[in-house]
């Protein structure tokens, strides 16, 4: 954990946070990292600019090649055609640029038009400097619509499936340590030359039956994070659904694996202009903050919305089971030069100890009959970084 690091970044967004700590005395780092991601027009996620791909600070799945949007299209087939359901709704949250949408929309359009007709894509979307590319990229499709937020279907329900992409792992969390068996919360101030100094004081009461419910005990010494946001996040997802699936694709582990001990210092990292650092409090506004995803927290809090577990698999098996390998043979067939582009793009989406194995799957169902599903079929092998 980064001591007396000066905060940096947008001027407007810093005495932003300056204002905030010197009215409040302080301000957990919760909030620290969502005033840096998500204050309107001047956080990371909601300022105009460019924060994927190439002139980004990361890169997706989704800007590596056309077939993961492909082969998600065809795990929403199986679904499509498992619910028997004619107004069928896919609910993407967080789109980025819109590059996995088109994507998911062309492969149905010229291969399954029944589906395409009969569905509605739906994209939850806070940023508006978002909304405007997506708009552009997907103006060809005539059943796309936004809403801002999971709440604002309001007493509508979800008929279909709600899937992310790198969704969780931005939302802001709360940062806690373990000091001779007792448990904090940080939280950070500044001083007058913009040192920021943390802060230990007593958790809340959320974070102590957070810890509980999920049976966390972590080790001595140990600063660690708490996303009681997902927690709260997949239950609004869960009582939105009606009937259908919610699918998570996101890099993390079980509670068992992500509070190790080789993981004293947390999983925080920043990213700026495809660099990473430990270093939260520069570039503020300018930089990504992101953690790995408690996919266990998500499995136990979605129950609690009435969201069974479908299966918890890797990001490599669930795409080789839908037909990734096919895809390799064909391209392969071709042999000409884009193809070959493609094969080692792809390639990438399922290397070992790369995104095929840190990105894990995981899929909920809610009021469905025999809910298996073809991506599931083969799952990694059973250790502590697959049991929820």
């Amino acid at each position: 954990m980064i001591q007396m690091m000066k905060l940096t970044g947008k001027q407007q967004l810093v005495n932003i946070i300056k204002n905030r700590i010197k009215k409040e005395g302080s301000i957990s780092f919760r909030d620290f990292m969502d005033i840096a991601l998500y204050y309107p027009e001047l956080g990371y996620y909601t300022s105009p600019k460019a924060k994927i791909g190439g002139y980004g600070d990361f890169f997706t799945a989704s800007e590596l090649d056309k077939a993961f949007g492909e082969l998600l299209g065809k795990q929403f087939v199986e679904i499509y055609q498992k619910l028997g359901e004619k107004n069928f709704q896919i609910v993407e949250i967080g789109a980025g640029k819109g590059y996995l949408a088109y994507d998911i929309l062309n492969f149905l359009r010229a291969n399954f038009e029944d589906v395409y007709r009969n569905s509605e894509y739906i994209i939850i979307e806070k940023s508006p400097y978002h909304v405007n590319l997506q708009k552009e990229i997907l103006k060809s499709f005539d059943n796309v619509r936004w809403v801002q937020d999971i709440i604002d279907f309001e007493d509508e329900s979800i008929t279909g499936v709600i899937f992310s992409n790198e969704l969780f792992d931005s939302f802001p969390v709360h940062l806690i340590r373990k000091i001779n068996g007792k448990i904090y919360e940080i939280y950070i101030t500044v001083d007058q030359d913009d040192n920021v100094k943390e802060i230990l004081k007593d958790p809340s009461e959320d974070i102590i039956r957070y810890l509980k419910e999920l049976n966390i005990n972590i080790p001595e010494g140990m600063t660690t994070e708490i996303n009681l946001d997902a927690a709260d996040y997949i239950q609004k997802i869960g009582k939105k659904l009606k009937k259908g699936y919610v699918i998570t694709i996101d890099y993390g582990y079980p509670s068992a694996e992500l509070y190790k001990y080789y993981r004293m210092k947390g999983t925080l990292l920043c990213y700026y202009k495809h660099r990473y650092s430990e270093n939260y409090y520069e570039n503020v506004g300018m930089q990504d903050i992101t953690s790995h995803v408690n996919f266990s927290a998500l499995n136990y809090y979605g129950k609690i919305a009435g969201l069974e577990l479908t299966g918890f698999t890797d990001q490599a098996h669930f795409l080789t089971n839908l037909g990734l390998m096919d895809i390799f043979a064909q391209l392969q067939e071709k042999g000409d030069y884009e193809s070959y582009e493609r094969l080692n793009r792809l390639k990438t989406l399922v290397l070992p100890k790369g995104m095929g194995e840190k990105f894990k799957v995981l899929i909920q169902h809610k009021n469905v009959e025999n809910p298996h599903l073809k991506g599931l079929e083969i799952l990694p092998y059973s250790s502590e970084r697959y049991k929820l």
